[in-house]
């Protein structure tokens, strides 16, 4: 009988259990039920007013950058990624032009919700994804996250550019047309601090990065890992909260998301990096039933030099049928019902 075990990751402060006898199979995780769009108008989910489809662009706040067709104009039909502000933005980028002071109300700490919030439409396709777009366009989604990115660091008074995607309802997507968002905020979020002052404990106490031992680790034991290119790994993490979580990240250190390269084009490391994105989250789609999911990027602060203690990481975590229940909400410690180890083997046998 395998014993159970409870995982610690030292930079994140993640604790979970891998309990063999609650585990579940894959086909009581995988997507059994229809997606659920009742609360979205259905002209905008069967794509009639879908205001990210052609011809509808004049639906969005107008476009602060796109990909487009030379000679084609801003807000019309021609574009292939195309980026507005969100029609219900959670920061405003009008708030301040000055230098932003943190104020005291009783004992808590505020400040003007500054920032910017940008909607990455994806691709022109309604009913599409990033595991079914063609290789060349996952790419140039990819592109526009990297040229966003750079387009808001510049500003003094943003200190993070986080960078998301919900897919599907049971992952917080409003509808279905592909789209990601960017949200870059006045402050540096709470569990990326956590994971910077974690690695910096680690960097202090192993004049190591954390993330570059956990990659040589991984490559090592071999059991998590999902696939491998020449620059790049995709594996489930040893302290994955919940069923199929994947960690993608660059062998080598790099801090920032931003900084990877994009020369030269077909062989660079961004173009090698949407390939391996895409092909996992195929894996993901043929395993689980095309399941919901969040995506996310974690990077080191804006406006910063590089640091040797961080190493950018994307994470994806599909909804599955597993429950998220009160120990697991009260106590911050996950069951995760499919062991790292099983779910990686999973992904790697459906393709």
């Amino acid at each position: 009988m395998e014993t159970s075990e409870l995982r610690t990751n030292p930079t994140s402060g993640t604790n979970i259990i891998v309990a063999p006898d609650r585990q579940k199979p894959l086909e009581k995780l995988r997507r059994q039920i229809p997606r659920d769009w009742s609360r979205t108008d259905e002209k905008i989910v069967s794509g009639e007013k879908c205001p990210f489809c052609l011809t509808h662009e004049s639906m969005t706040p107008p476009e602060i950058r796109a990909y487009r067709k030379s000679g084609t104009k801003p807000d019309t039909p021609g574009w292939w990624v195309r980026v507005t502000p969100n029609l219900y933005p959670t920061v405003n980028p009008s708030i301040t032009s000055e230098l932003l002071k943190e104020t005291a109300a009783g004992p808590f700490l505020v400040i003007p919700a500054f920032g910017y919030h940008y909607v990455i439409v994806e691709m022109p396709e309604h009913n599409s994804s990033l595991a079914r777009a063609s290789s060349e366009q996952v790419r140039e989604v990819l592109s526009m996250w990297r040229d966003l990115i750079r387009k808001v660091d510049s500003d003094r008074n943003i200190k993070y550019c986080f960078l998301f995607e919900n897919y599907g309802p049971r992952a917080g997507a409003s509808q279905p047309h592909p789209h990601s968002q960017l949200i870059a905020l006045p402050i540096i979020p709470a569990r990326i601090m956590k994971e910077l002052e974690g690695s910096l404990r680690y960097w202090n106490d192993n004049k190591e990065c954390f993330y570059c031992v956990e990659i040589d680790w991984e490559r090592r034991i071999g059991k998590r890992v999902i696939e491998e290119t020449d620059n790049f790994l995709a594996w489930c993490s040893y302290t994955g909260k919940t069923p199929y979580q994947v960690v993608i990240s660059p062998k080598a250190h790099q801090s920032y998301f931003a900084n990877i390269s994009t020369h030269p084009q077909g062989k660079d490391p961004l173009t090698e990096f949407s390939f391996l994105l895409q092909k996992v989250l195929k894996r993901i789609e043929l395993a689980l039933n095309d399941p919901d999911y969040a995506l996310y990027l974690h990077t080191a602060p804006c406006n910063q030099p590089e640091l040797s203690y961080y190493h950018w990481h994307l994470q994806i975590e599909p909804v599955t049928e597993a429950v998220v229940a009160g120990f697991e909400k009260g106590s911050g410690t996950f069951i995760n019902p499919r062991t790292p180890e099983a779910a990686a083997e999973d992904l790697r046998k459906v393709l």
